[in-house]
């Protein structure tokens, strides 16, 4: 019912983006949008300013129900080995090839 008066007032509020973590350990997920990644290796301190600027957070829940997208399975270790200039490439590459979830 809230949710149906909400859209019809259209006083929907857009969330903010989650606090910014600490580096997140090998076994975690990050997200970003519906956009969610493994980490598979450790993530230098570096390369992890770089990826809450582009938008990415540590998950927020423990089990995460939400159907989204799945970045490819080498997608971290592609950001950390590309060269900081073609950093943003590579990222953008990554994000048009997320597989939706099954």
């Amino acid at each position: 019912m809230k949710d149906w008066i909400r859209n019809t007032l259209s006083i929907r509020q857009k969330r903010r983006a989650a606090p910014v973590g600490s580096l997140p350990p090998v076994g975690s997920t990050i997200i970003r949008g519906p956009i969610k990644m493994a980490i598979t290796h450790e993530v230098p301190p570096e390369v992890w300013d770089w990826l809450v600027l582009s938008g990415w957070r540590n998950m927020p829940v423990k089990n995460d129900r939400r159907k989204g997208m799945l970045a490819a399975q080498g997608a971290l270790k592609e950001l950390i080995d590309a060269d900081p200039q073609e950093r943003n490439r590579a990222h953008s590459r990554i994000l048009e090839q997320a597989q939706a979830e099954e």
